[in-house]
This record gives structure tokens, sequence and C-alpha cells, in this order.
């Protein structure tokens, strides 16, 4: 089967905000193009660059994001960098992003909010259990689970039979969100696919340290957000089933790929499209995704998903589950320290006990 269709812009010009860092502009215009969305204001978290950042853009300078959240009305606030923010006064960074909502504004991330376990329990974020299924604050894009690509490859899924075991690896620049975005989206996908593991075995190599022979590990910080590298990780489901994940945020062109085994055979999958093959290595089905070749696929998912939050017409997928993706990202993080497996069931109970 292939696939004849591409996102169309919004009805309507939509109006949005954004709050970058300078490095950020040149991907994020050109998605906004796409996007159909005009950027009506900007600013950055370094407030004396803010004006470089609405000059860019050619619009309205902000250097006050909870002021931007708390009082302007654009259809879109795009957090595409969110360096300081819903960290020293989490409280009042929420509380703002609740204001945002209440106005029924679209509050988009490239970063995972909240990224780490204990601040996922604070006041006014919501149910750190997961036991109740409360609205996301600040929508993540891209997600890779929220592509048409892997839509597709769900359906053809149904008629697969059970995955036995599965590799993915994802890279995409640094520009696009920190190493920390891209373990969350592919914890994400993962959970969605196989569930959750039993047990995380990582490694980490920082961005400071790529190609250095030294033999001392570079370790992580506590938080999703702000990670710099490539984390490499062998996750351990409880019935013995595996998968083996690797992801970067340092190259200059996205990537993704995925090969998932099965009793019935193995599909294998990258940023164009999926090709099944049954156990004798037959090609028995395919897709493709008609894509323009010479975008980033990273910034062709974001373009997808903006569209769909500002046009509100899209497909109806799960929510994340943001308790047990969080828990899986931090067993990552806890593994790389403790240099053994970790369990995110050990990171859940900590957030039950918040």
């Amino acid at each position: 089967m292939t696939d004849s269709e591409s996102p169309s812009n919004p009805v309507k010009p939509t109006s949005a905000i954004v709050w970058a860092m300078p490095e950020q502009v040149d991907c994020l215009k050109p998605i906004f193009e796409w996007s159909g969305v005009q950027v009506i204001g900007a600013g950055c978290p370094v407030p004396a660059q803010s004006g470089t950042i609405a000059s860019a853009f050619g619009c309205a300078m902000h250097d006050d994001l909870r002021h931007v959240l708390s009082t302007e009305s654009p259809d879109l606030i795009l957090l595409a960098s969110t360096r300081g923010f819903a960290q020293h006064d989490a409280e009042q960074d929420f509380a703002a992003l609740e204001n945002a909502r209440s106005r029924e504004i679209t509050v988009a991330t490239l970063e995972p909010l909240p990224s780490r376990p204990g601040v996922l329990g604070s006041p006014g974020w919501g149910d750190p259990t997961g036991m109740k299924n409360s609205p996301e604050l600040a929508v993540m894009v891209p997600m890779i689970r929220q592509s048409r690509l892997i839509d597709e490859l769900m359906t053809m899924l149904e008629t697969f039979g059970p995955i036995r075991s599965m590799s993915i690896s994802l890279s995409a620049p640094s520009v696009f969100g920190s190493l920390g975005a891209r373990v969350f989206e592919t914890m994400d996908l993962i959970r969605t696919l196989v569930g959750v593991p039993q047990l995380i075995d990582a490694s980490y190599q920082s961005a400071h340290r790529l190609g250095s022979s030294s033999g001392i590990h570079p370790l992580p910080g506590q938080s999703l957000r702000d990670l710099e590298g490539i984390l490499t990780s062998h996750l351990r489901m409880p019935d013995g089933r595996g998968v083996v994940l690797q992801v970067t945020d340092q190259v200059g062109i996205s990537v993704f790929e995925m090969s998932i085994l099965g009793s019935d055979g193995q599909i294998l999958l990258h940023d164009q499209g999926f090709k099944r093959f049954d156990e004798r290595g037959s090609l028995i089905d395919s897709f493709e995704l008609a894509t323009d070749r010479e975008r980033d696929p990273t910034a062709s998912r974001m373009s997808e998903q903006l569209i769909q939050l500002c046009s509100g017409v899209g497909p109806i997928r799960a929510p994340i589950d943001q308790p047990s993706v969080i828990a899986m990202g931090h067993a990552a993080l806890l593994s790389v320290r403790t240099g053994q497996g970790e369990t995110p069931s050990t990171i859940r109970k900590l957030l039950m006990e918040v």
C-alpha cells in the first residue's frame, strides 16, 4: 500500500508565539511555513537575546514566558526551548501553563514537561500515580508514536502477531530537542508496542566526550532536560523479550530505523516507510510515505503534528502514559549512574510516595 496524501495546512492562518534559542530559528521558520502558522511574537530563555529571536521572525518581542502564558492569546505557544522553565519555581510555571489551558491556548513543547519524577508529583501537575487521566498542560512535539508512519505500523501489527524482539534507532539534530526528548519519545513508543520493561541496562556518552578513548564514564544529570550525547540501552520485558535502543541528538540529519521480529516474520521500518516479510523472507506487504525527501524527517513530523494541533483534526490516539514513560527514562539514567540494570517500577514507587 502507498500513501498518496500529505498533510494540508489549517483552514485559517494560525497565530503563534515561539520561545526559542537563536540556533533553532533556521529550523523552525520553514516548519511554521509548512504548517501554515504565522509567528506574531517571539522570545528567548536568555532575555538579552529575545530581540534577536523576534527580529529573525519579524514579529513582536517577548521576554517573560510566564507573562506570555498568562496573558497573551495566540492560537499556539511553542516552547522550542524550556531552559530554566518548570525547574526553580515549578509551581508558578505550572500555574501559568494551566492559565493558558483554561483560555484554550494550545501549548506545545520540544522537551518533555515535566522532565523529573519529583516534579511530576508537584501540586497542579495532576495525578503522579497515573490513576487519573489528567490532560497534558503542554503537548510534546514531535512524538514518533503520533506520526502517520506509526499509525500505519499499528494497523499492520494487528495481523502480525506478538512481537518477540525489537531494535530502535532514533537520531535527530539538537535543534529539535535534547537527547532527553528523544529518550522520552522512544520510551513512549516502546511502552505502547511491548509494555513497560522489567529492567533497563543503559550506557551513555556525553556530547563533550564523543570519540574519547578515556576510560572515565561521564554521567548524565538527574533530569531528561538538557541531556546531550548518545544513550544505548537494553530493555528486558517481564516475559523475557528484549528491546535494543540507541538514541542521540549529536547528528546533522534525522534518521529513524526499527526492526521488529515475530513468529510470523519481520518488519523493517525507516523514515519513509516499512516492509513486512514472512518467516521465509518473502515480501508480503509494504507502506511508503509520500514525503519531501529534502526535508529533515523530524521537521516533517513536527509540521504534521503542529497542523493537527492547530486544526483540531487528526487520528484519535491513546494519551501518553506520562508516569510510566518518565519512569522508564529515569531508570535508564539511573542505570548509567549505577553501572547496572535498574527497574522502572522503582522510579514509579517513588512517584507514588510524592
